[in-house]
């Protein structure tokens, strides 16, 4: 590890406090160091050792090598901080010796080495830092990162938290990126407190980077947890106000707290920063269409966002949505053959789908969809998963499976979903069905109602 010079008070020579003996060789001729340095010094009248007065703080700043020597006080601790000129570990070196008593650094001497013995005399001591060690270090701890971040991407998790953990223990406590990244693979991973546990941790190290400000607001916008969530998405665009990304997730929060005026602000902002950012309008869409309850306004943004990224699977699958509402089922159907054509599904579309074909009377499809969808890991809203295939099986004379589900769906959803139950036709026709007053009552129990 580093010697860290920038977190002590340095001093030039003191006659008081300058008790060691200097240690390094005579400083060469002026005739020696011409000879060795011909391109550089050949013109050079003078050649000093005072001449070369400033490269003792670019030593001490940008040291190859830290070499601690043997002590001859117990309260004081001598180095030699060393640069080399020629090649790596030969003549000509600079070397400036510094010792620290008490919380000071004190120079002692400097010179400049044109003799291999002398060099080797000087590098006989203990290895405190070494350059080129860090960056062999610091190369294999990347490609650790880059590792664990290709298994990210492929979606082999676990493989990449081990590269990622081979990186952080190799790294030690310092490298913020990495907890970031370790934060976004648990994240993944479903290990949300673990996640939150390493962007924290990743803030802690590195306070004026956004991106783990971002990552944490994000995991609480999902768990509605609008006020700390505003105070991590805050954080992130104040640290980085021109980022597109940033700013429309933080109008997507402002639209989750009915701060409808904030949230166009933002994305008025987002649009301006980068106008081929398609999640700004796709942000726009999503407003109109659930909030707003505009779906000619929605297919509008979606459209235009669609036009900067068009395979976006949840733009595609909302815009749908909105076209099935206009009444334009052409367009409804145009959209569900390109998403059939997708080589995967996310969650979130396969749970638009199964809501459009049930609403569209293609009930079969709507199965398989949801189906499909409680195969996954994670599906969307199991709630209304269930909720649509109880609707599918009522409407297909299945109502022996249409209460089943029913039952499943209050039980992730709660007493919302059985209200919008009591308003649906295909549904409310069960009123007087034993089973249903049974789940209706467990319901109002749940919720002490």
């Amino acid at each position: 590890m580093a010697f860290k010079v920038a977190d002590l008070s340095f001093e030039r020579e003191s006659p008081e406090k300058n008790r060691l003996e200097h240690r390094l060789p005579d400083f060469p001729n002026p005739k020696d160091i011409k000879s060795c340095f011909p391109q550089l010094f050949g013109a050079s009248s003078y050649l000093g050792k005072t001449y070369f007065g400033p490269w003792v703080e670019f030593t001490l700043e940008h040291p190859d090598e830290i070499w601690e020597i043997e002590e001859i006080e117990e309260d004081v601790t001598t180095y030699y901080y060393v640069t080399f000129f020629g090649s790596r570990f030969t003549a000509p070196v600079f070397v400036v010796e510094v010792s620290m008593i008490d919380e000071y650094m004190e120079l002692n001497d400097y010179s400049l080495l044109l003799d291999a013995y002398e060099v080797r005399s000087v590098r006989s001591g203990t290895l405190v830092y070494s350059d080129l060690k860090e960056h062999e270090r610091d190369k294999q701890i990347r490609g650790l990162n880059d590792q664990a971040l290709r298994r990210y991407e492929e979606n082999r998790l676990e493989e990449a938290r081990d590269f990622i953990d081979s990186a952080i223990r190799l790294s030690g406590p310092g490298s913020a990126y990495l907890f970031n990244n370790r934060g976004l693979i648990c994240w993944k991973m479903g290990r949300i407190e673990q996640a939150k546990q390493d962007f924290l941790a990743s803030i802690g190290l590195d306070r004026e980077n956004a991106d783990p400000y971002f990552n944490i607001g994000l995991i609480y916008l999902d768990e509605s947890e609008y006020r700390k969530a505003l105070l991590y998405l805050r954080s992130a665009v104040e640290l980085n106000p021109t980022d597109s990304q940033f700013l429309t997730e933080l109008g997507h929060l402002y639209l989750e707290m009915d701060r409808e005026k904030d949230a166009l602000r933002l994305f008025q902002k987002a649009h301006e920063t980068n106008p081929d950012d398609a999640q700004v309008d796709f942000h726009l869409g999503y407003y109109f269409l659930y909030k707003k309850r505009n779906p000619l306004e929605a297919v509008k943004h979606y459209r235009l966002g669609l036009k900067k990224e068009p395979n976006d699977q949840f733009a595609l699958a909302d815009l749908a949505v909105a076209y099935w509402i206009n009444g334009d089922s052409g367009k409804t159907e145009e959209i569900q053959k390109k998403l059939k054509s997708f080589s995967g599904l996310a969650p979130y579309t396969v749970s638009r789908l199964v809501y459009l074909n049930m609403e569209m009377g293609a009930y079969e499809q709507a199965l398989n969809y949801y189906h499909q969808a409680m195969d996954e890991k994670d599906p969307f809203e199991p709630e209304w998963l269930h909720y649509n295939a109880a609707l599918v099986y009522a409407r297909t004379g299945r109502d022996k499976l249409a209460l089943d589900v029913l039952g499943l769906a209050v039980r992730a959803g709660g007493h919302a979903v059985l209200e919008k139950a009591m308003s649906e036709r295909s549904l409310s026709r069960f009123k007087q069905n034993a089973d249903f007053k049974k789940l209706l009552r467990s319901s109002k129990r749940r919720h002490g109602l």
